[in-house]
């Protein structure tokens, strides 16, 4: 009854009025279910952060110690597109409350120094051989996640991601 006697500027301002209310409702249920992030989904995100860590310093190595061009060029892909992913990886794991390591792990930091110990055309070849095998196992963690996670937000990251990482793994293979 109220709302036939009022202005339609009245009742604007109240609609107006509300609209931010029901906004904070919907951002603390989600906000609420954030803080929720499956024991799979937190495994996938911080496996993925990981390796995207984990290009991007193959990626930085390959432009200081390769001297082939396409290896280079192939460098500087990776370092971007991993980047890219990881950025929109980490906003998925603020949202989730998903905190993330900070450097590749142990065994990923070891695999890139054993390549650096090589030089030339042997550090050319092993580094490729090194992303096709990173490559390999980012699609099988992204089939991981889509299998068994519970996160839409998470599902959706490793569904999006995979068409550029088999699209690096086919640039890796065919330098190879």
């Amino acid at each position: 009854m109220l709302a036939l006697t009022m202005t339609p500027a009245a009742a604007q301002a109240q609609t107006q009025a509300v609209a931010p209310v029901q906004a904070g409702v919907t951002a603390t249920q989600q906000s609420a279910t954030a803080l929720h992030a499956s024991r799979q989904d937190a495994a996938y995100l911080r496996a993925a952060h990981r390796g995207n860590l984990a290009e991007i310093e193959a990626g930085k190595a390959a432009l200081r110690e390769s001297h082939d061009r396409d290896v280079r060029g192939l460098a500087w892909r990776l370092i971007r597109d991993h980047r890219k992913l990881d950025a929109r990886l980490r906003g998925v794991a603020d949202r989730l409350d998903v905190r993330l390591p900070g450097s590749p792990s142990a065994e990923q930091r070891h695999d890139l120094r054993v390549v650096l110990s090589r030089s030339g055309h042997r550090f050319d070849r092993a580094w490729l051989r090194l992303q096709a095998e990173s490559h390999e196992h980012a699609l099988w963690l992204g089939q991981r996640e889509l299998r068994r996670g519970h996160s839409q937000w998470v599902k959706d990251l490793a569904r999006d991601s995979a068409p550029v990482i088999r699209h690096h793994l086919r640039a890796v293979r065919a330098e190879m």
